[in-house]
């Protein structure tokens, strides 16, 4: 195959490429033959996080994946505030008008001394809530994020507020002109 050059010597030109075509076929045959045999061995032991999920669940659980699991058990009140409109602080004549809710401990509803305090509690809210937009620039209510930020924060300041009778509060609608 090789040949003899004119000085009496073989050319190795051709011979090194088959070789390392040669070489190259070799390993990917070891390589996938070494996969192959790691699969068969370790495939059958292997679960997918579908088969494990299923052996982790309860037979109740099931009935429950398909139905909307509260978040609060204990009984409670949602109180709706007026719709706020307030100025924005920046840019000039930006504003926002915001409607929500409050989510309050207990049953209102049924004790007339506790419906008179949420009555002042919701007005309490609703002021506070007026001079904290009041406070935002356009910028704090951009992004992905800021609607998460504005729930966090507006629910935080409620249950200050409260002393923890506002469990939360609940955006309904959000526009900024």
């Amino acid at each position: 195959m090789a040949e003899q050059l004119e000085d009496g010597t073989k050319d190795k030109g051709r011979d090194g490429g088959m070789g390392f075509a040669i070489g190259l076929v070799v390993a990917t045959l070891v390589a996938a033959g070494a996969g192959a045999g790691l699969g068969f061995v370790l495939g059958p032991n292997m679960a997918t996080p579908q088969q494990e999920k299923k052996k982790e669940q309860k037979p109740e659980d099931e009935e429950q994946q398909a139905h909307f699991k509260p978040q609060y058990t204990a009984p409670g009140t949602v109180v709706r505030l007026k719709p706020i409109i307030a100025n924005l602080r920046a840019p000039f004549r930006s504003w926002v008008r915001l409607e929500a809710a409050m989510l309050v401990a207990g049953e209102a509803e049924k004790d007339k001394e506790k419906a008179r305090d949420v009555e002042v509690l919701k007005a309490v809210v609703e002021q506070d809530i007026t001079a904290w937009l009041r406070t935002l620039a356009l910028k704090d209510l951009e992004g992905p994020s800021s609607l998460a930020f504005l729930h966090d924060d507006l629910t935080e300041r409620a249950r200050i507020r409260s002393k923890g009778l506002i469990r939360e509060i609940i955006v309904l609608t959000l526009v900024v002109e």
